[in-house]
């Protein structure tokens, strides 16, 4: 599964960024918790929208339904 961010669906607040994210007929709410090491989600599309399928993949999804991805979830330098 690839998702891909819907144009002008990004909402940015204080906690966390929610996009919405589109995969054929299917959409999901990605959530990003907001701190240092994530940086500007923005800049960052491709890479959390590799992680958001990679999770969504696996069922890593909330009870909500939502995909949440924090910094333990991005790559580590020399890994």
């Amino acid at each position: 599964m690839t998702l891909q961010t819907l144009p002008g669906k990004i909402l940015d607040n204080a906690h966390h960024t929610l996009l919405l994210m589109q995969e054929g007929t299917a959409f999901h709410a990605v959530c990003v918790v907001n701190d240092s090491r994530i940086g500007n989600v923005r800049s960052k599309l491709c890479l959390i929208e590799k992680i958001a399928s990679r999770k969504l993949d696996h069922g890593e999804v909330a009870f909500d339904g939502r995909v949440w991805i924090t910094s333990s979830d991005l790559p580590r330098p020399g890994h």
